[in-house]
């Protein structure tokens, strides 16, 4: 388990009994570049999303082949829906990124409006496939429910990954506004399933859908304008909301710090975290720019590859920033696959069977050099990585301590600690 490191960050707050149709006309419909539409009501339902197109290079993503409303848990749910896009070239297999909308953590059905001609647009011009999910809101199941949701959406990729021709060497997440605290939470918590701190003990995993034994796995991520720590509000001026206390029952984080304390992103972070990409505006008054700026400076300080591109706008995807997102990903998924190729296996040694250390780097490595099949799972029977083993190895350095057993389509099987 991960050491819990409790750091207090900014707290963006909200006054249930506000006006939003008050603000900027049409509910926050000033704030940020492009407009955000309705909040499209905190209690899910709604398709109006507290989220937006932002500014910049927006397109037309309906002149792309999508499959809509696929059920990714199984129980006919609207806040377990999700869409799926496809670029238009002839490739039987690409990498995917994923996107989560805005909503204060208040919509269960705004996949539609995910940001489709910044975020998504992007993602197919640049070759991935595009997936928008929906997830639970506060008012459906508290949290966990809406990350356990999140986790679930990889999991059913992967678990259908040949059906939709996905190739689940990298796969991306991306979200705005609350959909970027989600994605950051998917950044550092991947490899773990249950946390505690103090009172509070939470599966941030889940179990939800068919294909539990996927990885929920994510190589990388963007946060653009995510209140990824609620706790410290006082770092900015936000406007005052605070639907972070209805996502853990109805306390604030001097009720109840424990419980925010595990809806923080900044309580998980370690070396092992996903490479991550924040931006965020100055001029955001729904959640302050320092928000960011210091899960960034947290990212960092552990050791952890990120970026952080501040900018003048306000709360929302800057679509001017969506090239930059696309070369961060590109960046972590070339670095990915140089990594598993790079180094001769031949030159490494072995340390056990199957298992080679070159310098501080561990492989799996294949004695046949013959190329085989593999999947790689946790001492619970969780697969946590699945692909072909070939004479160059696969690095697995980024493995959490413990105790891993790996089958082979050659017929090997064997069980290793790290």
């Amino acid at each position: 388990m991960k050491r819990l490191v409790l750091l207090a960050m900014c707290l963006f707050s909200l006054n249930a009994s506000a006006q939003w149709g008050d603000w900027g006309g049409g509910g926050f419909g000033g704030f940020g570049g492009g407009g955000f539409g309705d909040f499209g009501g905190f209690g899910g339902g709604g398709g109006n999303p507290f989220g937006g197109e932002g500014s910049g290079n927006s397109g037309n993503i309906g002149d792309y082949k999508s499959t809509k409303d696929i059920d990714y848990v199984g129980d006919n749910h609207v806040g377990h829906k999700l869409d799926i896009y496809f670029p238009k070239d002839d490739k039987p297999k690409h990498n995917v990124i994923i996107h989560i909308y805005g909503s204060a953590w208040g919509s269960n059905n705004s996949k539609g409006s995910a940001d489709l001609g910044t975020v998504g647009v992007a993602a197919l011009q640049a070759g991935y496939i595009f997936v928008a999910p929906n997830h639970r809101t506060y008012n459906d199941a508290l949290y966990p429910a809406q990350i356990n949701d999140i986790k679930a959406v990889v999991r059913y990729l992967r678990g259908n990954a040949e059906e939709l021709g996905i190739d689940t060497s990298f796969i991306a997440i991306s979200g705005f506004s609350s959909g970027g605290h989600l994605a950051s939470l998917m950044g550092v918590t991947r490899g773990q399933k249950v946390f505690t701190v103090g009172s509070a003990t939470m599966d941030i995993e889940g179990n939800l859908g068919k294909y539990t034994n996927e990885s929920s796995w994510v190589d990388a991520v963007c946060d653009w304008s995510g209140p990824v720590d609620c706790r410290y509000k006082n770092c900015g001026n936000p406007i005052q909301m605070a639907p972070e206390n209805d996502m853990v029952g109805g306390c604030n984080d001097q009720q109840c710090p424990d419980k925010h304390a595990l809806l923080g992103a900044n309580t998980f972070i370690d070396a092992d975290d996903a490479p991550t990409m924040v931006c965020h505006g100055s001029s955001d008054n729904i959640v302050p720019q320092c928000e960011g700026k210091m899960f960034y400076d947290n990212l960092e300080k552990a050791g952890v590859e990120c970026e952080y591109y501040p900018h003048g706008g306000g709360h929302g995807v800057a679509g001017e920033f969506t090239d930059e997102m696309i070369a961060f990903f590109q960046k972590i998924r070339d670095d990915k696959a140089s990594k598993s190729t790079q180094t001769s296996i031949s030159t490494a040694t072995a340390v056990a069977k199957n298992i080679c250390q070159d310098q501080d780097k561990l492989y799996l490595c294949n004695a046949e050099a013959e190329p085989c099949n593999f999947t790689l799972a946790d001492v619970m029977g969780r697969t946590i990585m699945h692909g072909e083993l070939t004479a160059n190895g696969v690095n697995i350095s980024s493995l959490s301590n413990g105790v891993y057993l790996v089958r082979t389509s050659n017929g090997d099987t064997f069980k290793f600690i790290k």
